[in-house]
């Protein structure tokens, strides 16, 4: 289901009938909700993040959902040696910030690029795994090697004692051949 900030959000469905090219869907949506049934990057990139965060469970009773909705959201700022990235080995940087611009250290912040298949390239899908080292002061590094140039689609990921402080997805352009 899309989101109304942009995201999507994986729900399970019970199907009824068919009814032409469509289905009856007798739970899991609500009236007027949105579904995504292409863009295959972004939902398999989106399934990614959500398995890397966990299942979603809500707040505990009494957590109330103003509270869980104003949390505090880090703000993480990709870059890279080379800058922009090539194929092969690179450097990784990633500077992470509280919503008041203050350094966040002693977190566990990963960096993840995924190019989807390409079948009439006879290419396979390519997921690149970066784990980064906390350098001090909101600072996070880490080497990893891109398999090729072209348009990468990168997931970030920082968690601080079990818990997501930031999670960001963009693109970046990596220079070099295929």
């Amino acid at each position: 289901m899309q989101r109304n900030d942009g995201y999507i959000e994986p729900r399970e469905v019970q199907l009824g009938s068919r009814v032409g090219d469509d289905f009856i869907v007798l739970k899991g949506l609500g009236v007027g909700e949105q579904i995504i049934t292409s863009a295959n990057f972004l939902i398999d990139s989106e399934s990614q993040l959500q398995a890397a965060m966990g299942s979603f469970v809500p707040p505990p009773p009494g957590a109330g959902v103003a509270s869980a909705m104003n949390a505090a959201k880090g703000i993480l700022e990709l870059s890279s040696d080379p800058n922009p990235p090539h194929k092969g080995g690179n450097l990784f940087r990633v500077k992470l910030t509280d919503a008041s611009g203050s350094a966040v250290s002693g977190a566990d912040v990963s960096v993840t690029f995924f190019m989807p298949a390409m079948p009439a390239m006879g290419m396979a899908a390519i997921r690149i795994p970066v784990t980064l080292s906390d350098k001090g002061n909101g600072l996070y590094e880490g080497s990893g090697q891109l398999e090729g140039g072209g348009t990468w689609q990168v997931t970030i990921l920082a968690k601080k004692n079990g818990q997501v402080v930031a999670s960001k997805q963009l693109n970046v352009n990596a220079t070099g051949g295929m």
